[in-house]
């Protein structure tokens, strides 16, 4: 058998490899959940987004996301490839009038930085976590207020700011990764997971991301992994900058 012969068969035991692996995914149930808090004036100084009206001082929720064991997102629905639940989900373009009893706390903790005022510029980032996450979690596909509303009452239990109450404050110099992962540590009581953006060289802490076992009512957990895999901060000793609001 010559060497293009062995080629071709290794490439195909690779793609049914590849492929096996993708089927028990999309069929199998995530592990637990992981709550992201993004820190506004780190997401709002660096690269192309522009922040309106002004850059939030305080932390808002990226999202609440199923997780499978292995640390991965569990994949978007899809009727084919993920089909997560059983009953037909809420077209994420008929979100808003189903979250009016919670928009003004949404808008508030859960906005779009592009436009936090504008409510159907919040609706897109809504959406957007509606279709990726929400309906792939285990609240009623067909009722987004109670995911939306369990990931509001689960941030507000930490005040809104896995930091608030610890001696890790907003500040021009920068502290070890240590120091904020033992401070999120001490409150929670689970080692968080941390995510950084870049600045002019200098690591900015960006979110701060809580696990919690699948298991209502959520209970913390240590994440997996204390720095997000592939991400600019990756060491216990990286000096990590938690960037001030802007004063003017």
């Amino acid at each position: 058998m010559d060497n293009r012969c062995l080629l071709l068969i290794y490439l195909l035991a690779a793609i049914i490899l590849l492929l096996a692996i993708l089927f028990s995914r999309d069929n199998k149930e995530f592990s637990f959940y992981k709550l992201s808090f993004r820190w506004p004036p780190s997401a709002c100084n660096q690269g192309s987004l522009e922040c309106k009206p002004d850059t939030l001082g305080y932390f808002t929720i990226h999202g609440l996301w199923p997780m499978y064991e292995d640390d991965t997102q569990v994949p978007p629905y899809d009727p084919k490839k993920n089909k997560c639940t059983d009953v037909t989900p809420t077209d994420p373009k008929n979100l808003l009038p189903l979250l009016k009893s919670i928009e003004t706390t949404l808008q508030k903790y859960w906005p779009n930085y592009k436009n936090y005022e504008n409510i159907n510029m919040c609706a897109e980032s809504w959406k957007h976590e509606w279709k990726n996450h929400g309906i792939c979690s285990d609240y009623p596909a067909d009722k987004p207020v109670e995911y939306f509303g369990a990931t509001l009452t689960l941030a507000q239990n930490y005040n809104y700011d896995p930091l608030k109450g610890t001696k890790v404050v907003p500040r021009e110099d920068p502290y070890p990764a240590t120091e904020i992962v033992n401070a999120v540590k001490e409150k929670v009581k689970a080692t968080p997971q941390i995510q950084c953006n870049k600045k002019d060289g200098t690591l900015q802490l960006l979110e701060i991301r809580l696990c919690f076992a699948k298991a209502k009512p959520l209970t913390p957990i240590d994440c997996p992994h204390t720095f997000v895999p592939g991400g600019v901060c990756q060491q216990e000793t990286d000096l990590i900058k938690f960037t001030p609001a802007p004063t003017e």
